[in-house]
């Protein structure tokens, strides 16, 4: 979908999963590591409790769910906040090798993230809700703690509302989840191979810092608390956040609480979970105009996800 505002034409898009190894991502994914993704490029945690089963190494991880979101921004370009919004998505990965020496395992995940608007970038402008559709294949690599692995994300939009935008990421996480205090940092690289997601002179090179540090607020054996604090950085290396002023920098700032709280009452091979909380996004100067000229964009998102 093109907008246009301030003389900014943006394609939207979705954001990318992120990548998903079986112990990565169950940061479900979407592309750009937003997955299971809530809009902004926030991706729920992980269920806050694993079926027993699920102690031992498995061959094949599969995340599935959907969220109701009040907006939805990819990266901090504004797509949509009327209507209803609801993103489901599946993710698959598989674990290709299991090993103790300093290549520790090789995992790739492939899935679909979408984006169902009954707003105007959907139903009720398109005529067809199903704004956006994003597939994606990844490759995790673990070497000691560190989580190298590489993300190809194709974003379409099957109402015809945007272009299709090829990209290619890196992607670096830290597992830290042994520390009192797990930030869980990580950085993705994203190159555009096809397609804008500004709609500007070229194609851009963006770059994300994020962290999610979480603490067990209740320790209840069957039905644990879990809160989580978000935190995104999204800048532009080259040509991402391009304007009637030149191309800024700095994109989007976000941050917010989510909680979750697995639903031991479900069938116990799979671990199920709710989810909900907030998104607050602080956004640039190219990108406020694209947002009614509001710096500050808070998201409430509810959701539920199931891991198998």
């Amino acid at each position: 979908m093109r907008r246009i505002a301030g003389g900014v034409v943006m394609v939207a898009m979705l954001t990318a999963p992120a990548v998903a190894t079986t112990a990565l991502a169950q940061e479900q994914a979407r592309p750009d590591g937003q997955a299971a993704v809530t809009p902004g490029g926030t991706t729920p945690a992980p269920p806050a409790s694993q079926p027993a089963e699920a102690s031992a190494p498995k061959r094949v991880t599969t995340i599935a769910g959907f969220d109701f979101a009040s907006a939805y921004l990819f990266r901090g370009i504004y797509q949509e906040d009327r209507g209803v919004i609801v993103p489901p998505f599946v993710d698959v990965g598989v674990s290709l090798y299991q090993g103790t020496g300093r290549l520790s395992s090789v995992t790739v995940n492939g899935g679909i993230w979408n984006s169902l608007h009954s707003g105007p970038s959907g139903h009720s402008g398109k005529g067809s809700a199903w704004y956006e559709a994003d597939y994606y294949g990844a490759i995790t690599f673990a070497m000691g703690r560190w989580k190298p692995g590489a993300l190809f994300t194709s974003y379409t939009s099957p109402n015809d509302a945007f272009a299709t935008v090829h990209e290619l990421a890196a992607v670096l996480a830290y597992d830290d989840s042994a520390s009192p205090f797990p930030l869980s940092p990580k950085a993705t690289l994203a190159f555009e191979l096809h397609g804008q997601a500004d709609g500007g002179a070229g194609q851009g090179t963006y770059l994300e810092l994020a962290i999610r540090p979480a603490v067990k607020a209740i320790d209840a054996a069957r039905y644990p608390l879990t809160l989580s604090v978000p935190v995104k950085l999204g800048l532009s290396v080259r040509d991402y956040y391009e304007g009637p002023n030149g191309s800024d920098r700095f994109g989007y700032f976000d941050t917010g609480l989510i909680a979750s709280v697995p639903l031991a009452f479900m069938p116990s091979k799979a671990a199920w979970e709710v989810h909900g909380g907030v998104d607050v996004l602080w956004l640039g100067d190219n990108l406020r105009l694209l947002n009614r000229s509001d710096k500050v964009k808070p998201i409430g998102i509810l959701g539920f996800s199931v891991t198998y």
